[in-house]
């Protein structure tokens, strides 16, 4: 849950949740569907019950 938004270097275009330690919620990053790192969620409740 500490790591940054990180979308990857694949073309999709995913809509998915991180946790943003500076604003201590989950928010909506686009993603590319691959390589991203683990503070990455496909739903907001995913990401609040995780962090």
């Amino acid at each position: 849950c500490s790591q940054p938004a990180e979308t990857g270097h694949c073309w999709a275009l995913f809509p998915r949740y991180f946790y943003n330690v500076s604003s201590r919620s989950c928010e909506e990053f686009i993603s590319g569907g691959c390589e991203g790192n683990e503070n990455n969620y496909e739903s907001v409740q995913e990401c609040s019950q995780h962090c």
